[in-house]
């Protein structure tokens, strides 16, 4: 089982333990309900939820960059509802290097985006939605509902512990897995997650961003699922959204058809739709990458060409992008074109024009004149490999592939074909 079939599984049985009975409701967190009343179960939910991030952060699972860091805290400031900071919480987001498209937040405020789902939105309006969504949780304090769930917690966490023992990388996979185990990543009740997309709505529409584009984060990630399905040994089994999260989604549709029919944005987002992908593009970048080492060859071309529109003068999503065409080649996906070689070698080409520099980009296509579909090489391919390797070799000559390289160069250098 592959990490990422082994994730898919941890995912859907947090989401098979999630279903249970309901406890009763929590007064919210708010000017009557601070961080100095919790309950005993509560300060130790909090104190699990600090020791969990110092783990994840130890783990280098965190997506590390002081642009992207410092917007996503200036949205999340103008999201946070008052509220919140009556209750004594300061909220604060962080990113999460994984390719499953997911956002959860713990009881102590704090809140995780994954590269995918971040990778996935187009705007601010969309980022604002998820953050206002988790905030609502927060408030609500549903972690500590789910935690007073206890049969249905031991059981999600047993598992877990199955589950992740079956997985390459099993430890980061278990990692967050007892995070999202304690989070909203459980997937509640149908009840509370309505009454949290109805409170996250008023907190969209109390920051001033546009109530009637919140379906469009739900739709996005739906399409990417179905997506990522469409790649995987399953791919020949039509994708079957999951009911509860379409019922969700027509749920909140017909919440903003009665509570905000008319309602407009009373702020402008800090960003316009082209700078908020420009300031996510390191995101992007990331996205590809994990896309790539999963084989997710398909996602990768998209995101990679997301990353070429906000990024026009970068090099590295070209680069990218050649590899996602060459891997779609090696593995084709059904009912959908293989890219031509052509295709691939100008994205390599591309990358080199933008950074003439890049022995990586030379690298990557020497690969594609040497590597063949068939049983032999045209000689003209032959040469050009042949000049290319060297020219590798010249520009990195402590490459650490280099006596792979050496070895293809005594091959051409022979005549071999």
């Amino acid at each position: 089982m592959s990490a990422r079939q082994g994730a898919c599984v941890l995912a859907v049985l947090l989401l098979l333990g999630s279903i249970g009975c309901l406890t009763p409701p929590l007064p919210p967190m708010g000017v009557d309900r601070t961080i100095s009343q919790l309950e005993p179960d509560e300060q130790a939910l909090f104190k699990e939820s600090r020791e969990i991030q110092y783990e994840i952060e130890s783990a280098g699972l965190h997506f590390e960059d002081p642009s992207v860091d410092a917007y996503l805290a200036g949205v999340l400031e103008r999201a946070t509802p008052a509220r919140m900071r009556q209750a004594g919480l300061e909220p604060r987001v962080e990113v999460i290097s994984d390719i499953n498209i997911d956002g959860y937040s713990f009881a102590n405020g704090v809140i995780y985006l994954h590269t995918a789902l971040l990778a996935q939105m187009t705007d601010e309006t969309m980022l604002a939605t998820m953050l206002t969504r988790e905030m609502a949780h927060i408030v609500n304090r549903n972690a500590l509902r789910a935690k007073r769930e206890k049969r249905r917690n031991a059981d999600t966490m047993a598992w877990i512990g199955v589950g992740s023992s079956m997985v390459e990388g099993g430890g980061n996979v278990k990692l967050l897995a007892q995070a999202a185990s304690m989070t909203s990543a459980v997937g509640f009740h149908h009840t509370i997650e309505t009454i949290a997309d109805e409170r996250g709505l008023e907190f969209l529409d109390e920051a001033g961003y546009a109530v009637g584009d919140t379906p469009r984060l739900y739709e996005t990630t739906l399409a990417y699922l179905a997506e990522v399905h469409a790649q995987g040994v399953w791919g020949w089994v039509p994708f079957a959204p999951p009911p509860q999260v379409v019922a969700r989604v027509d749920g909140m549709k017909t919440l903003i058809r009665t509570k905000y029919p008319n309602q407009q944005a009373t702020r402008p987002p800090l960003l316009s739709p082209e700078a908020f992908r420009r300031k996510i593009h390191p995101v992007t970048i990331r996205q590809a990458e994990l896309e790539l080492a999963a084989g997710l060859f398909r996602s990768a071309e998209k995101t990679s060409r997301r990353a070429i529109e906000s990024g026009a003068r970068d090099a590295e999503p070209w680069l990218l992008l050649g590899r996602a065409l060459a891997g779609q080649r090696t593995k084709p996906i059904p009912n959908q074109p293989t890219p031509s070689i052509k295709q691939v070698r100008e994205a390599y080409e591309e990358a080199l024009r933008l950074d003439p520099g890049s022995a990586v980009a030379v690298r990557e296509l020497a690969m594609s004149y040497y590597k063949t579909n068939g049983t032999t090489r045209a000689a003209e391919d032959s040469r050009q490999a042949l000049d290319l390797f060297r020219r590798y070799l010249r520009m990195d000559p402590r490459a650490q592939d280099r006596e792979y390289v050496e070895s293809y160069i005594r091959e051409l250098s022979g005549g071999g074909r």
